[in-house]
């Protein structure tokens, strides 16, 4: 695990400094009794979290998350539940992997279960020996080839520690989303909603096979199922349906970059509103929908930045036109 040798360092400068005595004590005390487990979490914990950083910081933005949001998560969704198998997660965790090839070479303080080693003897070049001492005081010498097996033991008991670490999250995550948890940590309409805003990614009609079934469940997007002015717009979508799966023929776009993605779709709508005129309505509906609060907070922030405590008195109208424009780059 990159920069994990620091640590015994980190702490000794923190017992010279004495910065947070009873803390420090307590990992010294973890780290002296277990250095590699302690490793082995630490790389679980980069492995197994580095997805859902990854996969936050993408979808913490005011552009088109909406439509990537289904696809994101489904991947996450995956990995969760290939840790639950021994041999589909191998390679999942390449830190953790890592870790535990480099802790199957012996050496003095190498952990075996309920014990670990204390000396090596290399008198014989050609066999050394190592000393096993238990946790009950019992001692025990063996030569490699009795050894290794009892390392990859122990090692297999730590890798099945850290991926069960891991895995409650993901765990967690799915319960969530299919709605096996309190109602009010339920987001599986939600889900739905992400799942269904990719009708508005013309690069997924044109890789998936949408009919008229997609389209009336979009009536669980409740602004799409509202009838005004005696104006059905499920039913005006799926008359443009044939016309939409022709006109997304061909289309592809960079998924993995979001600004990409939205840049594309954005230039694709505009270019094709008047022969969608009711897919692009409902587009702007979708488009509008946000799955973070990045967007808020933003404006709170420049809100703050705009306008100091000189600027208490302004009218509403002037603070609503400059946050605008200055949100919308126009400044």
């Amino acid at each position: 695990m990159l920069n994990f040798h620091l640590l015994p360092t980190f702490l000794q400068q923190l017992e010279i400094e004495e910065v947070g005595d009873a803390t420090t004590r307590k990992m010294r005390a973890i780290y002296d009794s277990d250095p590699i487990g302690l490793e082995v979490s630490f790389a679980a914990g980069y492995d197994g979290t580095l997805s859902l950083l990854k996969t936050t910081y993408e979808l913490e933005g005011d552009r088109l998350e909406i439509l990537l949001v289904f696809r994101r998560i489904e991947a996450l969704r995956s990995f969760g539940r290939s840790l639950r198998g021994d041999v589909e997660n191998r390679g999942l965790l390449p830190n953790v992997d890592a870790v535990i090839r480099r802790s199957l070479v012996p050496k003095v303080g190498s952990s075996l279960k309920q014990g670990h080693i204390t000396s090596i003897d290399k008198e014989d070049p050609d066999e050394w020996t190592y000393v096993i001492s238990y946790e009950d005081g019992d001692t025990e010498t063996m030569v490699l080839a009795e050894l290794l097996p009892l390392l990859r033991v122990s090692m297999d008991s730590l890798r099945e520690a850290a991926v069960a670490g891991i895995e409650g999250a993901y765990l967690y995550l799915e319960k969530r989303l299919t709605g096996e948890c309190d109602s009010s940590y339920d987001c599986s309409h939600a889900y739905l909603v992400c799942e269904l805003a990719q009708l508005f990614d013309p690069s997924f009609v044109d890789a998936n096979t949408v009919d008229a079934a997609w389209v009336q469940r979009l009536a669980a997007i409740t602004p799409l199922a509202r009838v005004e002015q005696g104006r059905n717009l499920l039913v005006a979508l799926e008359g443009e349906l044939p016309q939409y799966l022709t006109q997304a023929k061909g289309f592809t776009c960079d998924h993995s970059c979001v600004a990409t993605f939205t840049e594309e779709v954005l230039t694709w709508w505009k270019t094709h509103t008047k022969e969608l005129p009711s897919w692009s309505f409902a587009a702007r509906i979708i488009f509008s929908l946000s799955p973070n609060s990045c967007a808020c907070e933003r404006v709170f922030s420049l809100l703050k930045n705009m306008f100091g405590d000189d600027q208490d008195s302004c009218l509403a109208d002037y603070l609503q036109g400059s946050l605008m424009l200055r949100y919308n780059k126009r400044f």
